[in-house]
């Protein structure tokens, strides 16, 4: 079988609105020598349809971005009605593939990032034009190492999740965390289950051109400022580490979220905010610029899918602190960082100060190498080239 066989690709969320690892992978896939597409619903609040008037909701236009070829719609979400909205999107991508396949013809797959609800949309797809689908899954709440995690699984959401994954050709997990609460809903899926990490694009993220600096020793940390992040327990750890060190130190937060307020009035109630930067969301050149200039990265989720910002630390060198929360639990080892209980601060805050005492044990070219090795566009792209010559030969 040639390549050249044609694969859309369909995110549940893409650029601007986040996604930039969906872009990045759809490019990596498209030069292994795969034809790649890329179908995109933007869902549109009621504040931004406000602001921008009704040329806000676009009929279906293409265009090349970045050698990719990329078929663009928006839609209205509304307020309050999370189930109506799950029906709209998904009927408005199966019309917007309407149009794409009436322009272009079949694709001879679907890639379909998370089941939330681009899983769904290609499972409605292929029920009406027989084309099959992978899922990728990136969601971190079927990690289920928490009440809160299985909370966030509504029981309405379970009837489309058994329907998109129950007709999938191949369920890709990033990470085996996800298998649990997968399984636990979707039995029969296992048989169609495997892993293939996120990738790390090697061009992107370097490292420096000169050698860090430790004083003051900078710890980065990159991601939403919502709970299940661990934020308000990492600033709980850096109040301990202030009190018993006297080594410099700050932390840089970069990112945005609903929390934000909050835990700048926590860094203030805790005496602490001189040492804690909040950066705001940064572009991906200025992630690695913070990165370059960071000496080791940390990431106290409560429960996480995968942990892309870790890979990317550690491609600059960076080593890394984490909890066992599901991805960085296969990520981390005794050579790139440290892992940690999930909600310790104590044990959060020991891990840090270990890491400053001991920063010369975590060599950054052999966090580098090895970070490469495993998680290396190279290495990831062709297990997808593999699987993608599997499905379609099947």
């Amino acid at each position: 079988m040639e390549k050249g066989k044609r694969i859309l690709v369909i995110p549940s969320w893409y650029p601007p609105d986040g996604g930039y690892f969906f872009k990045e992978h759809s490019e990596a896939i498209q030069k292994m020598g795969w034809q790649v597409d890329v179908l995109v619903n933007r869902l549109v609040g009621v504040r931004k349809l406000i602001q921008a008037g009704v040329s806000a909701l676009r009929p279906c236009r293409v265009g090349e971005e970045n050698g990719l070829r990329v078929i663009r719609s928006s839609s209205m979400k509304l307020p309050g009605s999370e189930k109506q909205n799950i029906l709209n999107w998904t009927r408005h991508t199966r019309r917007l593939y309407k149009s794409y396949e009436q322009q272009f013809g079949k694709p001879d797959l679907i890639l379909a990032h998370s089941v939330t609800w681009a899983g769904y949309a290609a499972f409605l797809i292929n029920r009406e034009h027989q084309i099959p689908y992978l899922i990728v899954e990136h969601r971190s709440f079927f990690v289920w190492s928490t009440e809160k995690a299985r909370q966030m699984v509504k029981p309405f959401y379970v009837p489309f999740f058994r329907k998109a994954y129950g007709h999938c050709k191949k369920l890709v997990l990033v990470s085996s965390s996800l298998s649990k609460g997968i399984e636990a809903l979707v039995p029969d899926v296992k048989t169609r289950s495997m892993v293939i990490p996120n990738m790390i694009r090697e061009d992107m993220f370097l490292p420096p051109a000169e050698p860090r600096h430790t004083k003051p020793f900078t710890f980065i940390w990159a991601g939403r400022l919502e709970h299940v992040k661990g934020l308000d327990l990492l600033l709980e750890a850096v109040k301990l580490l202030a009190d018993r060190t006297e080594r410099p130190f700050r932390i840089r937060l970069a990112g945005k979220g609903s929390l934000k307020g909050e835990l700048e009035q926590q860094a203030v109630r805790l005496g602490i905010a001189e040492r804690v930067k909040f950066l705001g969301r940064l572009s991906r050149e200025e992630m690695q610029k913070e990165m370059q200039r960071a000496n080791c990265k940390v990431l106290p989720s409560r429960y996480e899918a995968f942990g892309v910002v870790l890979i990317e630390a550690m491609a600059t060198g960076l080593p890394v602190i984490a909890t066992r929360s599901g991805g960085p639990d296969s990520i981390i080892n005794n050579e790139n960082g440290l892992l940690v209980e999930a909600e310790h601060i104590e044990e959060l805050a020991g891990a840090m100060e270990q890491m400053m005492l001991h920063i010369e044990e975590y060599p950054a070219e052999k966090i580098r190498g090895n970070t490469l090795q495993q998680y290396g566009h190279t290495s990831v792209m062709e297990q997808y080239n593999q699987l993608f010559f599997q499905v379609l030969k099947e």
